[in-house]
């Protein structure tokens, strides 16, 4: 999908600052781009800026159009070390109270809480069949992402949002946006959104290729009757297929989890 047929608009901001105390001599291209075939908890891109900013940010207020969007559908999104959340209420994104081991923080206002283009929130909606739309200023360059690296047991997951708005992105051409001199590694995972009973679908990077990953257990753990867990849990991973989910929507994205003590750059590019 090209950028022009997700109605954009270019403008004169002459046109749109007519009232303003500041003058501006440029013009920008304004875009609404819909979402379609999400999960109802997927991670979503910041593709676009705020209108008329000059910093690479958006505001919450204006990420996510309201149109599609239900009464008690979130937004969340990691400020530093606390998790901000909002929720629809009367068709505006309302600040909720968030909880940690720190305690309970309260989320400012939508309209005060900025984000950098580059990161990612999650979208959570009650009707996942619903199209969804961000909105904003299209930017002349895509920020880069840094994966944060794992300890070289485990993998630390990254949240990365795709600032493709002209169509969806293939995971397996991930090796082509990597920077110069980083390299994905055996035992990196990818984890993609799903509206299945676990709520995604895993991939490792195995053998020089991204297989899928999934697990078997060969007995159940009981107490008193009940079932509390598995036992025996084993790995099974299988090449890619056709019917496999490999592909992004346009504006959303996924989960890196680096194993490597190092960290992975991706590098969007223009």
């Amino acid at each position: 999908m090209k950028l022009s047929s997700i109605i954009s608009l270019a403008v004169s901001v002459f046109a749109i600052a007519a009232n303003a105390t500041t003058d501006y001599n440029s013009s920008m291209v304004l875009a609404r781009l819909p979402v379609t075939g999400a999960p109802s908890n997927t991670i979503i891109a910041l593709p676009f800026k705020g209108c008329g900013e000059e910093q690479m940010q958006i505001y919450v207020t204006n990420l996510v159009l309201t149109t599609n969007l239900e009464d008690g559908d979130t937004l969340l999104y990691k400020n530093g070390s606390v998790w901000n959340a909002w929720e629809i209420s009367g068709g505006k994104w309302i600040g909720v109270p968030t909880s940690s081991k720190a305690g309970v923080s309260v989320t400012a206002p939508a309209n005060e809480v900025v984000i950098a283009c580059g990161q990612a929130c999650w979208l959570n909606r009650k009707t996942p069949a619903n199209t969804f739309y961000l909105y904003g200023q299209v930017n002349g360059e895509k920020r880069d992402v840094i994966v944060a690296r794992g300890d070289g047991e485990k993998p630390t997951y990254t949240i990365v949002g795709c600032p493709n708005e002209a169509g969806a992105f293939d995971i397996t051409t991930l090796p082509s946006v990597i920077k110069a001199g980083d390299s994905i590694v055996e035992g990196d995972t990818i984890l993609l959104m799903e509206d299945n009973p676990s709520g995604k679908v895993e991939y490792t990077y195995k053998d020089g290729a991204w297989k899928k990953k999934s697990y078997t257990s060969s007995g159940t753990i009981t107490i008193g009757g009940v079932t509390i867990g598995t036992s025996g849990q084993s790995e099974h991973y299988e090449d890619l297929g056709a019917g496999d989910k490999k592909t992004v929507p346009a504006g959303c994205g996924f989960m890196y989890g680096r194993k490597a003590a190092s960290d992975l750059t991706i590098t969007w590019g223009d």
